[in-house]
């Protein structure tokens, strides 16, 4: 490890017409000792070309730039073959098509972990999300509904609650923790997220810091949307995913007791219960709803909320359209 050196992480899929903004956004920043390693996701554009045109102007500004190619397999193999090559003391990870919001973020966040206590090993900033053809500002966002002395963001991370939010630029942490925290390699599935796999392991033990300035610029594209549009199968899919990458995460938390492992499983399992329960209801898959809303009784009978009940009844009839009618009713009184 090299001490003060960042180490950028930056998977790459088809996206060689916006990868300049990024990496123009590195090549201003103030701070000195930076490595990125490009991981090029076995792109059927230029994107290669993009990041070879780019290795010279790292190199004379101080900076190394890795173009390291791998066949199609997803983010997080993506990260994982990033991780066997890097040398920082701090870590870093921003998608290729966001990029950095101002000259001296990576000098702030480094500052932030370099004078902090040895509780500390992750910082964050405000993020401002920029409209992917006008450019202009649609929101800021960032922080927590907590105070960062609350040592709770662990399972405010698990669940995504009290305002915690995910966006990988946003997020610097000390590579010495995770190596001690967990592997450094992540559940590889191709649609598994890096940030839980990251931050998890790290908020189980350390604190973290937040800069309470707009560092990060994150593009609202399109197709990053996409998703909402999704069919009923596909979503399901995702649910699973979402599922199985906290359960390997929590597996590899290496200081966390057995004990602690097993009931946030349980709690996983719950919240990704209720969700395919959503989902169900949402699409009218009336066989399923029914299964899973049947297994929740029997894992959690307090868990089942009252419109629950409703529609667990609704959907016995035949009559969800009808509940969903008064329900809205209801809504538009109150």
């Amino acid at each position: 490890m090299s001490k003060g050196l960042v180490s950028v992480i930056t998977p790459c899929y088809n996206t060689g017409h916006i990868l300049s903004r990024l990496f123009d956004s590195l090549l201003s920043q103030t701070y000195s000792d930076i490595e990125v390693i490009a991981v090029n996701d076995g792109s059927t554009d230029d994107t290669s070309e993009v990041i070879e045109s780019y290795v010279q102007r790292f190199e004379e500004k101080g900076y190394r730039l890795v173009n390291l190619y791998q066949e199609n397999q997803g983010m997080a193999v993506a990260i994982n073959n990033a991780m066997k090559l890097i040398k920082g003391e701090y870590l870093v990870w921003p998608d290729s098509d966001d990029y950095y919001a101002a000259d001296d973020a990576i000098e702030k966040m480094v500052a932030s972990l370099a004078t902090a206590s040895s509780e500390f090993a992750v910082v964050r900033t405000l993020r401002r999300v920029v409209d992917e053809v006008t450019m202009e500002e649609m929101y800021v966002s960032g922080g927590s509904s907590k105070p960062q002395e609350d040592r709770s963001l662990f399972d405010d991370c698990l669940f995504i609650r009290n305002g915690f939010y995910f966006c990988a630029g946003a997020y610097m942490v000390r590579t010495d923790a995770l190596r001690e925290m967990t592997s450094m390699d992540i559940y590889t599935h191709k649609d598994a997220g890096q940030n839980w796999q990251i931050l998890l392991p790290l908020l189980w033990k350390y604190r973290c810091l937040t800069i309470k300035e707009v560092l990060y610029n994150v593009v609202a594209r399109k197709d990053s949307h996409s998703r909402d549009c999704l069919g009923y199968e596909r979503k399901l899919a995702r649910v699973e995913v979402y599922e199985l990458t906290l359960l390997n995460t929590l597996d590899r938390i290496k200081t966390m007791p057995d004990s602690q492992i097993k009931e946030y499983k349980f709690q996983v399992g719950l919240k990704y219960l209720k969700e395919r329960l959503e989902l169900a209801y949402s699409y009218r898959k009336r066989a399923d709803f029914i299964v899973w809303y049947r297994n929740l009784a029997k894992k959690q009978k307090t868990g089942l909320t009252s419109l629950m009940r409703l529609r667990y009844f609704a959907v016995k009839v035949h009559a969800e359209r009808l509940l969903d009618f008064f329900i809205s009713i209801k809504h538009r009184i109150i």
